[in-house]
C-alpha cells in the first residue's frame, strides 16, 4: 500500500529505507501482514473497551497483525508486538468519527456489535 491509501499516518511503503533493506536482505524479515483500515479501527475500539488501552493507528495495526500471526502459529509460539503510539495524538483523524465515516469506514458502535464480528479474534466468552 502507498502511505496515502490508508488512514494510518506513516504506514505504507513507497520507498525502501536502509533499515528495511537491511532487515529483508539479512533474513530478519521474511513476511508482512496486510491489515485493513477497518480492522485497525475495530481493533482500536476493542482495545479501549476491553483492555483500557487508548492506542493510535500504528498500534492498532500492530495488534491486528500480531493476532493474525498468532492464530496461524502453533500454540507453543509466543508472538510479541509493540504498542508504539497512543490515541491522544490521533484525535483529529483516527479517533474522529466524521473523519472515519468520510473514508467510507464504519464507526464501531454505530453498527451495534457487528464491529466485534469483524475482529480477527474470538470474542466469545469461554
Amino acid at each position: 500500500r502507498h502511505r496515502y491509501d490508508t488512514i494510518a499516518e506513516g504506514i505504507g511503503l513507497d520507498r525502501v529505507t536502509k533499515n528495511f533493506a537491511l532487515g529483508t536482505d539479512n533474513g530478519v524479515m521474511d513476511d508482512a501482514v496486510r491489515v485493513s483500515d477497518q480492522e485497525a479501527v475495530d481493533m482500536a475500539h476493542w482495545l479501549l473497551k476491553e483492555e483500557g488501552l487508548f492506542v493510535g493507528s500504528s498500534s492498532a495495526m500492530n495488534v491486528c497483525g500480531a493476532v493474525r500471526v498468532a492464530l496461524s502459529s502453533p500454540s507453543s509460539c509466543c508472538v510479541v508486538t509493540v504498542i508504539c503510539d497512543g490515541g491522544q495524538r490521533h484525535l483529529t483523524r483516527f479517533w474522529n468519527k466524521e473523519f472515519i465515516k468520510n473514508w467510507g469506514l464504519f464507526w464501531p458502535g454505530d453498527d451495534k456489535n457487528a464491529w466485534i464480528n469483524r475482529l480477527p479474534i474470538d470474542t466469545s466468552d469461554p
